[in-house]
């Protein structure tokens, strides 16, 4: 059987960092170079390990094509002080303003988020980009739907929260559920996949940072998530597909809030053996 990877012997040093790599240890470099193990095309997971692990580009994987591997850039690390400035000045966003985000920021948003990780690389994470307002403010009154529900049966939000204070401020014209938020983002994944929770959940994560750097603020939409498991209306108002399951979601916009300072955390906490 052919290689999964296709060599330039003139350039191949047999550095060996390609087989070093492969998490599935399917590469193994000869005479001539890397090769693939012979059930490496059942095997391979197409990490694009690597052909990225390369230092001079002389392997392909024919799997994987040649203009979609970039280069990094050398700086691709970035400052180490200006990365914790991002992720510890991000805040959740609750108040958004009345400004729509061009689609063509969502998408880079979104498309940033396709290199959170996910198990054995499945990368099962799907995406609802609920962009108009009006549908937006759709979602939010299903939510108030289930809160009311909630308050006559004298049930609490996951068993914790009241439901009353949520009700009170959207009657008064206060949107309590999706804060205003112009488009949200809902993540979903295959419901057949085990590994579809972990994966959203780390794309979710990483769509916030990169919101971030976008200038876009962000705030996971938890009541909404809650609706979508407990009522059987509020799933059906988000109509993601039957072989789906949402594993969570975010509100996204422009900022009416400006922060200036990082507010305190708990201390860490680790045990090292």
């Amino acid at each position: 059987m052919a290689s999964l990877l296709s060599i330039d012997e003139s350039l191949c040093t047999h550095c060996n960092q390609c087989a070093a790599v492969c998490p599935m240890a399917l590469v193994r470099v000869g005479k001539r170079g890397p090769r693939t193990v012979p059930d490496a095309e059942q095997r391979c997971i197409l990490c694009g390990h690597c052909i990225a692990a390369c230092p001079i580009k002389a392997l392909q994987h024919t799997s994987l094509p040649e203009e979609e591997t970039l280069p990094l850039a050398e700086n691709w690390r970035g400052d180490p002080e200006a990365v914790k400035q991002l992720i510890q000045g991000r805040r959740s966003i609750r108040r958004y303003e009345d400004k729509p985000v061009d689609r063509a920021i969502l998408e880079n948003v979104l498309d940033m988020a396709r290199y959170a990780p996910s198990g054995m690389n499945a990368q099962p994470v799907q995406w609802l980009v609920v962009y108009e307002t009006a549908e937006v403010k759709k979602l939010a009154i299903a939510v108030v739907d289930w809160l009311r529900s909630l308050a006559e049966k004298g049930e609490l939000v996951g068993g914790k929260y009241n439901p009353a204070p949520l009700i009170a401020g959207w009657d008064a014209g206060v949107d309590t559920i999706l804060r205003g938020a112009p488009h949200v983002l809902i993540a979903h994944g295959p419901k057949e996949n085990p590994m579809a929770h972990d994966a959203c959940v780390a794309a979710l994560t990483t769509a916030k940072l990169a919101a971030a750097s976008q200038g876009l603020g962000t705030c996971r939409a938890g009541f909404l998530h809650l609706a979508a498991i407990c009522s059987p209306e509020a799933k059906q108002a988000i109509h993601l597909p039957d072989d789906c399951e949402m594993h969570g979601a975010l509100m996204i916009g422009y900022s009416q809030e400006t922060y200036h300072r990082i507010p305190p955390r708990k201390p860490l906490t680790v045990d090292w053996r």
